[in-house]
């Protein structure tokens, strides 16, 4: 018999979500420190104070995202994934979405007119879109719908429970 310990996928995914973190610690201090300390180029007075506050915004909401995340994974790798937890985790997830979307819009907004936002466009690199709020819009609906098939699939395991 081996005594070698069985690795779920659940927990493969919490160690690549633990992993992101740190990177993401380690990417925000320098993303941070390249934009508004070292060389902050044309960004100034105002315009700087908003680009920080957007980037704080949608930062925060992204470790938000991946805290809630782990919490999720948590309860798969507990084996039991239908709580309320999950429900109010995928809600939060859901409203970071679309917190993010908005950081976005109004980047665009504050930026208008500056040829910074190109929906398509094409280079000697390749294709690029800056569809980002329209990604982060579908994600923050279809976790929403998630959240509500989480709820009801709750719901029915209540109810399952009380008539046994």
């Amino acid at each position: 018999m081996s005594n070698c310990k069985k690795i779920s996928l659940s927990q493969i995914l919490l160690l690549v979500l633990d992993i992101i973190l740190i990177l993401g610690v380690i990417t925000t201090v320098i993303v941070y420190y390249n934009t508004f300390f070292k060389g902050s180029g044309n960004l100034n007075g105002l315009n700087k104070f908003i680009m920080f506050a957007l980037l704080t915004v949608g930062i925060t909401c992204i470790f938000f995202i991946i805290l809630e995340l782990r919490k999720i994974v948590l309860t798969l790798i507990k084996g039991n994934p239908f709580v309320w937890l999950n429900v109010k985790a995928l809600k939060r997830i859901s409203l970071e979405c679309f917190i993010i979307a908005s950081c976005y819009i109004v980047n665009f907004i504050v930026n208008f007119g500056e040829n910074k936002y190109k929906f398509i466009y094409l280079d000697s690199k390749g294709i690029h879109t800056d569809t980002e709020p329209i990604i982060f819009i579908l994600a923050g609906v279809f976790i929403a719908i998630l959240a509500n098939v989480f709820k009801t699939a709750i719901e029915y395991k209540e109810e399952n429970d009380f008539t046994i």
